[in-house]
């Protein structure tokens, strides 16, 4: 099989010639827009070589009409910025540099942050403390950054991306009632995801950030595959791909063996993943970002693990 067959199998629980890997990492702010953040990520996949290649997105999405977001009434001023701002076209115009070099031999998604991720950064982090205060004020402005991502998203998907990696937060058991999360996150995140969807994404994965998760409340989200970190008080990869019904990706602890070796620790940990779920509906991935500095052969030593089975 080649890149795109292997991986298409498995979000299609297909037999594989073999289980499917990649992982990411975050690059520095000097390449995260344009020619340089396309000329890192695409560098780094000439090195590991991953079975499909999922961008790093950590340009800020603007918004308008409030310079700062100090209190909750603020969140009822925003109004999104256009596509045709400088963050989006800094953004999709990488994005198109990398899927014109390697868009016929792997898959490549995009990340984009859910709308609750986006606010708390818009915020100063205070996006949780002022959804608990007013609601419903937060919440309106939220969807104005939801219908902002989703546009963001069909753009991504137009320009040829195979779908989004959609980082989805605000989930944690200890931060909101099931009830506040369904009613105040949930819907927004919705937007974005049906929105690419509707565009013709074909992998949209989903990453489920945190601790402690509600991993169930996430079971109707629309998206080809699922990822989070089962060492973080969440379900193992095995629950949790019963509960959320679709492929799953992981099995390797962004901070354990992968970051210092030796080898055969990361091998044994990627082979004991794939013993554990098995070798469809399966790819193998980090529970979250690994660090930049983490070593590309460790990465390669782990890819490689799936062929010494």
């Amino acid at each position: 099989m080649n890149k795109i067959e292997r991986v298409h199998a498995a979000l299609n629980e297909e037999p594989v010639d073999r289980v499917p890997a990649s992982f990411w990492f975050h690059f520095p702010s000097d390449q995260i827009a344009g020619h340089a953040m396309a000329q890192a990520h695409l560098d780094y996949y000439r090195k590991a070589d991953p079975d499909f290649l999922k961008v790093m997105n950590d340009n800020r999405h603007p918004v308008i009409g409030v310079e700062e977001i100090r209190r909750p009434r603020d969140w009822r001023k925003i109004k999104p910025a256009p596509l045709s701002s400088d963050a989006y076209q800094g953004e999709l115009d990488g994005v198109r540099e990398i899927l014109e070099a390697i868009g016929d031999e792997a898959l490549v998604v995009v990340t984009v942050f859910n709308p609750y991720a986006m606010g708390n950064y818009m915020s100063n982090r205070q996006v949780t403390e002022h959804l608990r205060a007013d609601p419903e004020s937060v919440s309106a402005g939220l969807a104005v950054v939801a219908e902002s991502l989703a546009e963001f998203s069909q753009a991504i998907i137009q320009a040829g991306a195979a779908g989004i990696f959609f980082s989805a937060q605000g989930s944690e058991k200890n931060r909101f009632s099931r009830e506040q999360f369904e009613t105040y996150i949930q819907p927004h995140d919705l937007i974005v995801l049906e929105a690419a969807q509707e565009a013709g994404a074909t992998f949209n994965l989903l990453h489920i950030c945190g601790n402690n998760l509600r991993l169930d409340a996430y079971a109707n989200y629309p998206a080809h595959a699922a990822n989070w970190g089962p060492q973080h008080d969440n379900p193992s990869l095995r629950e949790g791909q019963e509960i959320l019904d679709r492929t799953v990706i992981g099995g390797v602890d962004e901070r354990g063996p992968i970051v210092d070796g030796p080898r055969a620790a990361i091998e044994a940990e990627v082979q004991a993943s794939v013993r554990a779920i098995g070798t469809t509906g399966f790819m193998i991935g980090a529970g979250c970002t690994v660090p930049d500095d983490v070593p590309v052969e460790h990465l390669i030593w782990a890819r490689e693990a799936l062929t010494d089975r």
